[in-house]
């Protein structure tokens, strides 16, 4: 016991500050935990909560193909839904012109309504293969100006 009055009475400095620096860092690693981690097992968080009151049908993905589909330049439409994205892939047949495409699917947005429109974000990629070939990405925001927004890149043809 002796021994420790000792240590206590030459090193109480140097003590005291090693305990508050122990305090300082259990403080710290406990918010940094919840701040990094949080308490929600949802990997989205609260994002979706209102894609809970406002659920895509299957009927819905079924129309756009359906629609998509009723166009002769278009070879293959793929849809998935992944959080509040839609993501819709549209091939085109061999020749088809890039303007002609983006046509094509704008016709998707007006298959929503207004209340899907508000809460969920379309992405489009559109492909066509052969003669006129391109690649092309395209989105509509949902808190946007409602239009379709197409990148700027140059189109290679080839």
């Amino acid at each position: 016991m002796n021994k420790i009055k000792k240590v206590w009475m030459e090193n109480k400095i140097l003590l005291v500050l090693a305990i508050i620096l122990v305090i300082c860092l259990a403080i710290f690693i406990g918010v940094s935990v919840t701040y990094f981690y949080g308490s929600s097992s949802d990997k989205y968080g609260t994002r979706l909560d209102a894609t809970k009151n406002v659920p895509l049908k299957d009927e819905l993905f079924n129309d756009i193909k359906t629609e998509l589909t009723k166009s002769e330049s278009v070879a293959k439409v793929e849809t998935n839904l992944k959080g509040n994205i839609v993501y819709i892939n549209i091939n085109f047949v061999s020749g088809t012109d890039v303007e002609a495409a983006k046509k094509v699917a704008d016709v998707v947005p007006t298959l929503f309504n207004d209340d899907e429109l508000a809460v969920y974000d379309l992405q489009f990629t559109i492909k066509s293969e052969g003669d006129n070939n391109f690649t092309l990405m395209g989105a509509r925001n949902s808190n946007g100006s409602g239009l379709i927004v197409w990148n700027n890149n140059k189109v290679q043809e080839g």
